[in-house]
């Protein structure tokens, strides 16, 4: 996943509290940003950031504290250590890493989301534009993720290749497979479906997945 999948971050801000200050006097210089997905080989909801900062202090002590904004409800996010302490005239990078905890799988639900780095003088704001590269998007195995709703349904949020159909199978065992087709679901530019269906109450469990139609 990690050669497949890349998040792009720009400088979009840079504020400097006095207007006759140089950027090339920057305490902080310049934040970026190394991806590493997934945190292991079983998906789950986390995805971790490395944050590098490159700053110098002067005479004094520099202290940069990170935030992240626009986060979907219900996303947290955790920086670790939470502030970068720089001494001394040369630049120097130290490195933060950003832990964002979601509700769901990913990447069901890639979205953009912003880090800034504020420092004495500066604030940096960087924005992730998370990609897939197209090579991959045409042939991306599908990954599901159940949602229950009202009424006992449930809706199956699933992201694959760019305009492929997919047959929705259910089976009661994974021992002992009969899978059963629900239905078919055909995904978007973006490789992303959506089938509903309703729970069965006599199974005490039901399993599904997405195979390519033929």
């Amino acid at each position: 996943m990690k050669n497949q999948i890349s998040a792009l971050f720009l400088a979009v801000t840079l504020s400097l509290a006095s207007t006759g200050a140089s950027h090339a006097m920057s305490s902080l210089v310049s934040l970026s940003t190394e991806p590493v997905w997934p945190t292991s080989s079983t998906p789950d909801g986390n995805l971790i950031y490395n944050i590098t900062a490159v700053g110098r202090a002067g005479s004094g002590l520099l202290q940069v504290a990170f935030t992240a904004g626009d986060m979907l409800a219900g996303v947290t996010v955790t920086f670790t250590p939470s502030v970068l302490r720089f001494t001394g005239n040369q630049l120097t990078s130290q490195t933060t890493t950003m832990t964002v905890s979601c509700p769901w799988l990913l990447p069901l639900d890639c979205f953009p989301f912003t880090i800034t780095g504020t420092a004495q003088r500066e604030v940096i704001t960087i924005t992730n534009f998370v990609c897939f590269t197209p090579s991959y998007v045409a042939v991306r195995p599908p990954t599901l993720y159940l949602d229950s709703l009202t009424n006992n349904s449930l809706r199956i949020r699933g992201l694959g290749a760019t305009g492929k159909t997919y047959q929705i199978e259910a089976t009661s065992s994974l021992s002992s497979p009969v899978w059963t087709s629900l239905g078919s679901a055909a995904a978007d530019g973006n490789g992303r479906f959506t089938f509903f269906t309703i729970q069965d109450a006599t199974a005490p469990a039901r399993f599904f997945r997405a195979v390519t139609a033929q």
